[in-house]
């Protein structure tokens, strides 16, 4: 196997999380060539370091030592799945299956009310919301929000574990009265203890989704009827197979990470659908303004909560690959 690399920097927006206080993350596109049939494929490398994610030259030195971590595993399959299609001149989606998206709001605070009517006109009826800097004033706002918005639209709420257990409860029963009727689900309310988890789900009738989590505890995913696929960082067919027998429902998301990362993340939720049925929700696999303009981001194009993925063999993005600068990685 020999990998080049060409290295990029994405500019955010705005804060990712949470948790995140840098504002640009360096990451990575791999051009691989496989030894069998000498297959050639794309892929993302994106670490994310607020995540646990090792800094991008760690992560590409085990690639060199053919130790890779979690996340560069996934990016050496995702190269496979890409060089696999190439070679036969086929595009690795399936133009027959739709993946619904949520709307994500990345920072509430900057986000206009006034913009409600046309994401629902669109066609969302879901919105993805992150709390957890400012939790007083983000209330304020969110109520705004949730009394403005129509019945048809629910909300998820992502708190990135920034919350202790008590405090999350002593908000939610102050807040219940008008949370309950909108929220579709607390994403990472709190940090994850299994029992704690299932306590406050069954006490308050609460529908919890855990996302940052050790990878072990969504093989299990006690308390949680939810569970956030990151094809980026973990393997979904590992956590699909493992729950098979529950009544988890899933919602593949991207990893914030380059628009290949974000079309690997697609691919994965479109070959997952099958399997999943009505057990896959709308998922989380629309930038919606994250990073300052990319070119290839121009090449993914949308229909209301719905990706229409780039033209071109593998992964897409055929053109703008060879116009990159590729290094060897030794």
């Amino acid at each position: 196997m020999k990998i080049w690399h060409s290295t990029y920097q994405l500019s955010l927006k705005g804060p990712a999380n949470s948790h995140a206080k840098a504002k640009f993350r360096k990451g990575a596109l791999l051009r691989v060539r496989f030894n069998d049939k000498n297959l050639i494929g794309f892929a993302d490398l994106c670490p994310f370091s607020e995540m646990g994610d090792q800094p991008l030259e760690l992560e590409l030195k085990h690639l060199v030592q053919m130790k890779p971590s979690d996340i560069g595993a996934r990016s050496l399959h995702f190269a496979r799945i890409d060089a696999l299609a190439r070679a036969e001149g086929k595009s690795v989606y399936d133009s027959k299956v739709r993946i619904k998206n949520h709307f994500l709001v990345n920072d509430l605070m900057k986000f206009e009310t006034s913009r409600l009517k046309k994401i629902e006109a669109d066609g969302f009826s879901e919105m993805k919301i992150k709390l957890g800097r400012d939790l007083q004033i983000e209330t304020e706002r969110l109520e705004q929000i949730c009394k403005q918005a129509s019945s048809q639209l629910k909300f998820r709420l992502d708190f990135n574990s920034s919350l202790s257990r008590e405090r999350f409860v002593n908000w939610f029963e102050k807040h219940q009265s008008w949370l309950r009727p909108k929220i579709e689900f607390f994403e990472d309310a709190f940090a994850y203890d299994a029992r704690e988890w299932r306590e406050v789900s069954e006490r308050w009738n609460l529908t919890l989704a855990m996302d940052f989590v050790a990878p072990e505890a969504k093989l299990k995913s006690e308390g949680a009827a939810v569970i956030i696929v990151k094809p980026a960082v973990e393997d979904e067919t590992r956590i699909i197979k493992s729950v098979h027998n529950q009544k988890k429902k899933f919602v593949f998301t991207h990893y914030m990470d380059f628009p290949v990362g974000q079309m690997a993340a697609y691919q994965a939720a479109q070959s997952a659908s099958a399997e999943l049925g009505e057990r896959l929700m709308s998922c989380g696999l629309q930038h919606h303004d994250l990073y300052e303009g990319l070119t290839f981001q121009n090449e993914i194009k949308s229909d209301g909560p719905y990706v229409l993925p780039p033209e071109g063999n593998g992964f897409g993005f055929d053109r703008l690959f060879e116009n990159l600068k590729w290094v060897e990685l030794n």
